[in-house]
C-alpha cells in the first residue's frame, strides 16, 4: 500500500496547535520536552549506516526519549529532533500503525523527514523560491540560504515540489549523495552516503569553474545497479555542498528543447515470499551475494544461516545486534 509522506506529515502535526508549531520552529529541542514530555540529550555520532537517516534516534520509553549527535550542527540538529519527534508521533498512531505497509521503515523515514521540514520552512517562503516543477539545484541552495533551516529540511522541501518522479540530493564533489528526498511517486530510493562517480552531475559541478552540471545522467543505487536516464541538474555552493536535482520525465525540465525516451526509471522489483516470515513483499534491492537470494525487507533475512542471536538492551528495551554492546554489556552504545 502507497502512502503519501508529505499528506500523513501534515495529518500528524494538525495535533499541534499554530502558536506551538512557531515554538517548534525555534527552539525545538525545549518545545519538544515541554510540549510533549520528550526527553532531548546529546549523544555521539553513529556509526556509518547505522540508525535514521539523520543524526539521531527515538527510544519510545516508557519514558520517551530523544538522542541528538553532539557532532551536528544547529540546524541539523534542529532538523533531527523534528524528525525523531515524527517517530514518537507514528509511535502512537492507530492509523498508521494499523497499515497493511510492505516498507515501513522508509515509509516513517520519509515521514518524519517531512514533518520536519513542514516546520521549519513556511509554505509561503518554499512557493516563492522553487518555481513550480522547473526549479533548479541552486533554487534550492537558495532556499537554504533564505530560510535558516537545514540543508535535509531544504532538500524535502524542494522535493516535495517536483511535478513528476524524482529526488533533491545533498552530496559532496568526490559524488557522495549524502543524503536524498524523494518525490512521492518516485519507485527508487538512492541510499544515505551512496557514491554516484565521478562522471556523475554532482562530482562535475563540484570541479566545473561555472560549479553548475546538467544534462541526461542515471544515478547510482546502494545495491550498484543504475536508474535508467534522468534529467539531472547540480550545483556547488560556496560553503562546498553541492545540491542536485533529478527528474524522471521525458522533457527537460530546463531546457524545453531537450527531449528523450523515458523507457525505464530504475531497475524492476521482484515479488517475493519470505520462507522464514511468510510476508510477501516487493524487492529492488541487489541479491545477497552470499546466498543469491534476495533480502526481506520485512524480518532483514535471506537465505544465509543466521549470526549472533540480537539483544534487549536494558537502558532503552531496543532489540539491537551483539555488536552494539561493548564488551559484553547489559548497556547499547547508544545507552552507555
Amino acid at each position: 500500500m502507497r502512502i503519501d509522506p508529505a499528506a500523513e506529515a501534515q495529518r500528524l502535526l494538525e495535533q499541534v496547535a499554530p502558536a506551538d508549531l512557531g515554538e517548534l520552529a525555534d527552539d525545538p529541542a525545549m518545545a519538544v520536552e515541554v510540549l510533549f514530555d520528550v526527553e532531548v540529550t546529546k549523544r555521539p555520532p553513529s556509526p556509518p549506516g547505522q540508525g535514521c537517516a539523520v543524526d539521531g534516534t527515538y527510544h519510545p520509553g516508557p519514558s520517551p526519549r530523544i538522542l541528538v549527535a553532539d557532532d551536528a550542527t544547529p540546524a541539523r540538529q534542529r532538523f533531527t529532533i523534528l524528525h525523531e519527534l515524527g517517530h514518537h508521533f507514528i509511535e502512537h498512531d492507530d492509523h498508521l500503525n494499523d497499515l497493511p505497509i510492505d516498507d515501513a521503515d522508509r515509509r516513517d523515514e520519509e515521514i518524519c523527514n517531512e514533518v520536519a521540514a513542514n516546520v521549519l520552512l513556511p509554505t509561503e517562503l518554499i512557493e516563492r523560491t522553487l518555481p513550480s516543477g522547473v526549479f533548479t539545484a541552486q533554487d534550492v541552495a537558495s532556499l537554504y540560504s533564505a530560510a535558516g533551516a537545514s540543508r535535509m529540511a531544504c532538500c524535502v522541501a524542494a522535493a516535495r515540489h517536483l511535478r513528476t518522479p524524482g529526488c533533491v540530493s545533498l552530496g559532496q564533489s568526490d559524488g557522495t549523495a549524502t543524503f536524498t528526498a524523494h518525490h512521492p511517486t518516485t519507485p527508487w530510493r538512492i541510499g544515505r552516503g551512496t557514491l554516484q562517480g565521478e562522471d556523475s552531475l554532482l562530482a562535475r559541478a563540484g570541479r566545473n569553474a561555472t560549479r553548475r552540471a546538467r544534462g541526461v545522467t542515471r544515478v547510482r543505487f546502494a545495491s550498484g545497479t543504475t536508474s535508467g536516464d534522468v534529467h539531472g541538474d547540480a550545483f556547488a555552493a560556496d560553503d562546498g555542498w553541492v545540491y542536485q536535482v533529478i527528474a524522471a520525465d521525458p522533457c527537460s525540465p530546463w531546457e524545453k528543447g531537450l527531449k528523450f525516451a523515458l523507457v525505464d526509471t530504475g531497475p524492476d522489483p521482484e515479488d517475493i515470499e519470505c520462507v522464514h516470515c511468510g510476508e510477501a513483499s516487493q524487492v529492488w534491492a541487489a541479491p545477497c551475494k552470499q546466498c543469491g537470494d534476495r533480502i526481506c525487507p520485512q524480518c532483514q533475512r535471506c537465505s544465509c544461516p543466521l549470526g549472533p542471536s540480537p539483544r534487549v538492551c536494558n537502558g532503552c528495551r531496543l532489540l539491537k545486534p551483539p555488536n552494539q554492546f561493548p564488551d559484553g554489556a547489559s548497556l547499547c552504545v547508544d545507552c552507555n
